[in-house]
């Protein structure tokens, strides 16, 4: 194995210069369970609620990069009228602002908006144990070899209105993380926080979430010059967590405390 890392670290990348830039575009997807939906209760708000989910768990990204740093970012649709409040965002998909890496400082910035207020969240860029596993595909135009690593997650539970780690008891599981990437672009990078490989990640299978590759532009006409994100709260990813966590059980609280309102003021009016 370390043999066949060796040839891929050897494959010719003097066709890039140290400043060389690039655009990758990608696709995310986030499979759900939706068996919740099929309680009586949602009958008349299942077409709603699916095009809720599909707002939030299928997204267009864009990852700019250069031979160091990368920046990874949502492209936003127009909304379109009767949309509304995207309140699901603060229950499905991944909080994904916009995510700074920096391979010579060792280093990940997650940008991001929470109820009106900015974050940024810090760490240190991951030391990811990926393992060769010798096979290989093509992904477009360019031969992309698979890696594998193995990560202990809470297994979740998607209930109307939140997340729910005590169904199952907040237990542990283990997931294989599979990456395709391709020495013929030589950066350390990826989509999302995916990355330390010795080429560009186009694509990842991740439990429930998968991101594909579009497409990619070497060197395009318009440089872009990629900053390290300064506007926000500096937090840790624990600490960010944390908040997220208390943020929801607030936003939910309000929800009900609003509906018990409706209720009361129909019941009234009767």
């Amino acid at each position: 194995m370390k043999n066949f890392l060796s040839i891929i670290l050897l494959i010719p990348i003097l066709c890039f210069s140290q400043d060389f830039q690039g655009k990758a575009f990608y696709m995310s997807k986030i499979s759900v369970d939706k068996s919740w939906m099929d309680n009586p209760r949602f009958a008349s708000r299942k077409g709603y609620m699916n095009d809720m989910i599909k707002r939030n768990t299928e997204k267009d990204y864009v990852l700019e990069f250069n031979s160091i740093e990368s920046t990874y970012k949502e492209i936003e649709k127009l909304e379109t009228e009767g949309q509304g409040f995207n309140w699901m965002a603060n229950y499905i998909g991944e909080n994904i602002g916009k995510i700074y890496k920096n391979a010579q400082d060792k280093i990940t910035i997650n940008e991001t908006e929470m109820m009106g207020k900015f974050f940024l969240v810090t760490e240190d860029l991951e030391n990811t144990k990926w393992k060769m596993t010798g096979e290989s595909k093509k992904i477009g135009q360019y031969t992309c070899y698979k890696a594998t690593y193995e990560k202990q997650v809470k297994e979740k539970v998607f209930s109307f209105g939140s997340w729910d780690n005590n169904k199952s008891g907040g237990r542990l599981k283990t997931v294989e993380v599979v990456a395709w990437f391709t020495p013929e672009i030589p950066v350390s990078s990826g989509p999302s926080w995916y990355q330390g490989l010795p080429g560009l990640i186009l694509e990842v299978n991740d439990d429930k979430t998968t991101i594909l590759c579009t497409k990619i532009v070497i060197n395009p006409n318009e440089k872009t010059k990629i900053k390290r994100p300064k506007k926000g709260k500096v937090i840790s990813n624990q600490d960010f967590v944390v908040l997220q966590d208390e943020k929801r059980v607030e936003a939910r609280e309000m929800w009900q405390k609003a509906r018990e309102r409706r209720q009361s003021s129909t019941a009234r009016l009767r």
